[in-house]
């Protein structure tokens, strides 16, 4: 007997229920994760339960019938989406919600690992739930899917489509969602191995002395081609799994007591280890240096996304003086930092007091170059005619040191009239309930400005006695 409209609305607001309560309980492991993880894991979560009026198309359309035994054949009537970061942050959700004991999982179906035909992915779990309602205790199924953002763009551009052309979508409309579905999950790829990369506890002096180290071996193995134009090192790589490399390294001649399981399956630069079945970015030793001591280069994802471009850096055919602008260039964020702030504050007030001091004594103002090779950097060296020298050295290395606290040094005629320790604090940023960045306290440099003024007052004082001493000899 089927199923009025009115019981329908009945039974579906029991499902609405279930609805409200697991959303509740989905919104409460944000706050968790994002503890744990130090950064939003959900981003949002989204829900609905079918109405009547859907759930008797879709009854139809597969021949069931609406009646009581309807929700043992559709499983979604109630369903939830969760939206996370990065394509790791699925199996975290996942797994959190198949371990829980409040839910049973029913069916499971990973679109992620393998995409729809029509290149749709999702995590999709059917769930049983029990809850208390008005007329006693019930269990239910409902369906959880869990995607990232960029799926979750994909599918809802993809549904629009679906909905303006039917079941009839033209063949070069699906060719082209599917395309895209391709790029977005390379997308998602790469900003989950951009996120590894950055929280990756790896110091970056261990990467570039690795990468060196590896550009030694590559520049070897290019050796031979050298007449040829100098190829992306990434090329050197391969994709495969730690199997396949065994079998690549026994093929080549290594016993196999040699190979070291142990050793074999952790990345080169970071030591971490890795599954039998994972792919990693491989270069293979050549056939004639294969030996028992081999150790081909094994690197994960995110020690491979941080060493190609030292890799690129240290393999290009710049001349030296080229190679030390780079350098310079790729002075790190503190480094940038400093160097504002010096200018700003340091550089420019004390050139101006300088500049304007010469003109007005008709003396010759020498800006020196800065000598950054060794003991206490000089920064800035300025001589007015023959009785003036004022400096400016600090303990920090702007093309090397990355500093959070530091000190300038203030000489005139050698003798030091003032120390300024300068601390820089990084911005505070919090994350508001739509999980976007908010700026608390913008970054800023603690120094005392009172030293700084006192120090340049100092100097206004040396430049005075030096305009006295002139108009006093000008007077005898």
């Amino acid at each position: 007997m089927e199923l009025s409209v009115a019981e329908l609305d009945n039974m579906l607001a029991t499902y609405r229920q279930m609805e409200v309560e697991l959303r509740v309980k989905l919104e409460s492991l944000r706050s968790p994760l994002e503890a744990k993880y130090g950064r939003p894991v959900i981003l949002f979560i989204e829900s609905r339960t079918k109405k009547a009026k859907s759930l008797i198309e879709k009854a139809r359309r597969y021949g069931w019938p609406v009646n009581g035994e309807i929700s043992k054949h559709i499983k979604d009537i109630a369903g939830l989406r969760v939206i996370v970061q990065h394509l790791d942050d699925i199996a975290r959700v996942v797994s959190i919600l198949k371990n829980r004991r409040d839910l049973r999982l029913i069916n499971e179906k990973d679109f992620v690992r393998s995409a729809k035909p029509s290149g749709y992915r999702s995590h999709h779990l059917i769930v049983e739930y029990d809850m208390y309602t008005a007329d006693g205790a019930v269990s239910l199924f409902a369906e959880i899917q869990v995607r990232t953002v960029g799926q979750h763009f994909w599918a809802v551009l993809q549904h629009s489509m679906m909905y303006k052309y039917g079941l009839e979508v033209p063949d070069h409309i699906a060719e082209n969602l599917r395309l895209i579905a391709e790029e977005t999950n390379k997308a998602d790829e790469k900003m989950m191995v951009m996120r590894q990369a950055v929280s990756k506890d790896l110091e970056t002096d261990q990467i570039r002395a690795y990468a060196r180290h590896l550009a030694g071996i590559l520049r070897r193995l290019e050796a031979p081609m050298a007449a040829s134009p100098v190829v992306d090192p990434g090329h050197h790589f391969e994709t495969m799994t730690i199997l396949e490399l065994s079998f690549q390294l026994g093929r080549r001649g290594m016993h196999p007591q040699s190979l070291r399981p142990q050793e074999l399956s952790r990345c080169s630069c970071c030591k971490a280890p890795f599954l039998l079945h994972e792919e990693v970015r491989v270069i293979l030793p050549r056939i004639d240096h294969v030996q028992s001591s081999c150790d081909p280069v094994r690197l994960c994802n995110v020690c491979y996304s941080l060493v190609l471009p030292v890799l690129r850096w240290e393999l290009a055919p710049v001349a030296e003086n080229s190679r030390q602008q780079r350098e310079l260039e790729e002075a790190g964020h503190l480094n940038r930092k400093f160097q504002q702030f010096y200018g700003e504050k340091i550089q420019t007030p004390l050139l101006t007091r300088l500049q304007k001091a010469s003109v007005a004594m008709g003396e010759h103002l020498t800006v020196c170059p800065a000598n950054l090779n060794v003991g206490a950097v000089t920064l800035l060296k300025a001589k007015l005619g023959d009785g003036l020298s004022v400096q400016v050295a600090s303990d920090w290395d702007p093309q090397k040191a990355e500093l959070e606290n530091l000190s300038f040094f203030f000489k005139v005629n050698y003798r030091v009239v003032g120390r300024l320790a300068v601390t820089y604090h990084y911005p505070e940023i919090e994350w508001d309930e739509f999980h976007e960045p908010e700026l608390v306290e913008p970054e800023s440099f603690g120094y005392d400005e009172l030293e700084l003024e006192r120090i340049f007052t100092q100097i206004d004082g040396a430049l005075r006695e030096m305009r006295g001493a002139l108009r006093a000899s000008a007077g005898g």
